[in-house]
């Protein structure tokens, strides 16, 4: 049928299943914006920011299982969102980001190569010029965000291809039947591997993508401590004995836990993943790595696989589960008892120390960062959904929540900060008959808080908690890390750390139309979230804490 470029592009988006626009338009964008009441199955939702568009693509996406459509304005607006779509990359979110452009026939008087400028941001980038293009390259921009490894991709659209009309066919992507298990060989050299192993590890990750009783059957059965590494929703139960935490390499217990381990089997994450650079090796000699991951510059990318699997890890760690039942009988099983009887242990005694730690703390003045994890997650109802952009206090308040529901739980995967204040919102739309409470830390609640006035405008009802310790904590944080890996002294104080004019995030929200509240103490933080998981509308805490560390 002949459509006008316009139209082909909303009707491919409905084609696609949006439901949602996230969005900030401008010229460029007009012709899509003229006819978009047409289309009452697309809600556009207007932000004042663009970080905030990406980051609410971020939440809707991971909470429903969608691939999230964001709609800027031309090079100026898609430069603002790139800084977090950066992340998305790195970590294989799925998004789709359009912009406009000028017509293809400015090429002489000037116009940017949108395609080009996104390139280093996206999985797969290109602009529409003609009409006739819509429909296929919209469809290849779902099916390659959603194929693995999954990530996000963008599409420039010039203003010629929205009025001009060619012979189009709506027909929407499909998804893509992957080889998603291993072979019967290897299987087995795992399994041998396993069998022979004393001190075996796992370490999961997000593309271990719902797995999780297939990794608590595999973990019980050959009594494997697990461990999380990049490791941003819930991929094992965190109440369960075996699991020991979200590792990190920059933190000298982790690097223990790894060098003290036989056989490692990473699944899902990539091995190791930080910012910091580590001369020696993570891994000793001795140590032999399985790594399990569908994305293929993930497996070898820092460490060297003893055995490398290319396939979907949920599906691998299925047929491990099932294979390790078969071997782990008499001594084995036995070995594995005690195994998990001893993991059992030090996950217990590390509970015990935090809650310890936050109880000893309760009163002191401003409230301390793991007095305020203890406090937010023990006041959220049981039906709470929980988005954690908190940089410095993020660790702590997993490890209070210790969530064990898949889909109760989302953390921020990238280093670029922003992501808070947008995801929060998505999930909120992703998951609307749930309370959704997000929490942050000051520094990345300000980068995009104009998304109070999208959470007033499109009246989305969920509670913003920002922890308010006047300071770039997580700085001073990675400072010390940097400065024991240099062999120096700890610094006795940081530059460009600290905010000498408190943030008044209370004011903040009232300014843009959304009730705004301070709490100082333990007792006050329970009251507000409770009340806000209540109240049908949205609701910012700024909690004072401590920022010293």
């Amino acid at each position: 049928m002949k459509l006008e470029g316009k139209h082909a592009l909303l009707q491919m988006f409905v084609a696609e299943g949006v439901n949602y626009v996230f969005g900030n338009p401008g010229t460029s964008e007009t012709p899509m914006m003229t006819i978009l009441p047409e289309y009452k199955d697309l809600d556009y939702i207007l932000v004042l920011q663009e970080g905030v568009a990406v980051g609410m693509a971020e939440g809707y996406g991971r909470s429903t299982g969608t691939v999230p459509l964001v709609s800027l304005h031309i090079d100026n607006g898609m430069a603002n969102g790139l800084s977090l779509m950066i992340d998305q990359l790195r970590s294989g979110t799925p998004m789709v980001m359009t912009a406009g452009n000028k017509d293809i026939r400015k090429l002489g008087p000037g116009r940017s190569d949108l395609a080009e400028l996104a390139r280093p941001f996206a999985k797969w980038s290109a602009e529409i010029t003609h009409a006739g293009q819509v429909p296929s390259v919209i469809r290849r921009a779902f099916q390659e965000a959603k194929t693995s490894p999954t990530g996000p991709v963008f599409v420039g659209m010039s203003a010629n291809a929205f009025d001009d009309v060619a012979d189009v066919n709506i027909q929407p992507s499909t998804d893509v039947v992957q080889n998603s298990s291993t072979d019967p060989n290897t299987l087995e050299e795992v399994c041998d591997l396993l069998s022979t192993a004393s001190k075996p590890i796992m370490i999961i990750g997000d593309r271990l993508n719902g797995a999780n009783q297939a990794a608590v059957k595999l973990a019980e059965t050959a009594g494997i401590p697990v461990y999380g590494h990049g490791s941003f929703e819930v991929n094992f139960p965190a109440t369960h004995p075996l699991w020991q935490g979200n590792l990190s390499v920059r933190n000298p217990d982790a690097v223990k836990a790894i060098r003290s381990a036989d056989l490692i089997i990473a699944a899902g994450c990539t091995v190791f993943d930080d910012f910091f650079y580590q001369a020696e090796d993570i891994i000793p000699k001795s140590a032999k790595l399985v790594h399990i991951d569908s994305d293929p510059s993930s497996v070898g990318k820092s460490e060297p696989s003893d055995i490398a699997i290319l396939a979907a890890p949920s599906e691998v760690i299925t047929q491990l589960a099932e294979s390790v039942s078969y071997e782990f009988t008499g001594t084995k099983a036995e070995e594995a008892a005690l195994r998990v009887k001893d993991a059992a242990s030090v996950s217990s005694a590390r509970r015990e120390a935090f809650a310890k730690s936050a109880m000893k703390q309760r009163n002191m003045s401003p409230m301390s960062p793991s007095t305020f994890a203890a406090t937010f997650a023990d006041a959220l109802p049981s039906d709470a959904t929980v988005f954690n952009d908190g940089i410095s206090t993020g660790g702590l308040i997993f490890e209070a929540m210790s969530p064990d529901e898949r889909g109760s739980y989302y953390a921020i995967r990238g280093g670029a900060i922003g992501w808070g204040m947008g995801a929060t919102m998505g999930v909120q739309l992703g998951q609307p008959d749930r309370p959704v409470v997000g929490v942050m830390g000051d520094g990345t609640a300000i980068m995009t808080i104009q998304a109070l006035w999208t959470a007033a405008n499109s009246n989305i009802p969920a509670v913003f908690v920002i922890c308010n310790n006047r300071s770039y904590r997580i700085l001073k944080l990675n400072s010390n890390v940097y400065h024991r890996m240099q062999g120096l002294q700890t610094p006795e104080s940081y530059v460009a750390s600290d905010f000498d004019l408190p943030l008044d995030f209370k004011s903040q929200a009232d300014a843009y139309g959304v009730e705004g509240v301070r709490v100082e103490t333990p007792d006050e933080l329970t009251a507000q979230i409770q009340r806000g998981c209540e109240l049908n509308k949205p609701l910012v805490i700024d909690a004072v804490i401590d920022g010293t560390v």
